[in-house]
């Protein structure tokens, strides 16, 4: 077997294998891009939902729907959120990058749904 035919600079002058390694890198980059956007906006739609739940609380005639935040809320009092904030960081860490984005597109449409409850009770 010949190597020299096998070195990436007699490869490199094929137009072909660039651009391929080209649309692998960016087809590669993509789904990473918009797995940490959707990350990032999971994380800001928790922070929303804390605080507007919070505020939303405040209101006489509204009640938290969630029965485990409900709970937690009723044994932790002021720092509810803690639970909340644990179950993320164990999601951020324990979720490879690799699944596809729709676990968490679903997560973030669902939270949009909420955040914009607690928003229409203020």
């Amino acid at each position: 077997m010949d190597c020299e035919n096998y070195w990436s600079s007699q490869r490199g002058g094929d137009r072909r294998t660039f651009g391929t390694a080209a649309r692998i890198v960016w087809r590669g980059r993509t789904p990473a891009r918009a797995h940490w956007i959707l990350w990032v906006l999971f994380i800001g739609l928790q922070v929303a939902d804390v605080v507007t739940t919070n505020y939303a609380l405040t209101n006489p005639g509204n009640w938290e729907a969630n029965p485990i935040m409900q709970f937690s809320q009723a044994h932790l009092g002021a720092v509810w959120w803690l639970p909340k904030v644990a179950a993320v960081g164990f999601g951020a860490l324990a979720v490879p990058k690799a699944l596809r984005p729709w676990p968490i597109l679903v997560a973030v449409s669902y939270y949009i749904v909420v955040v914009s409850g607690n928003l229409a009770l203020l």
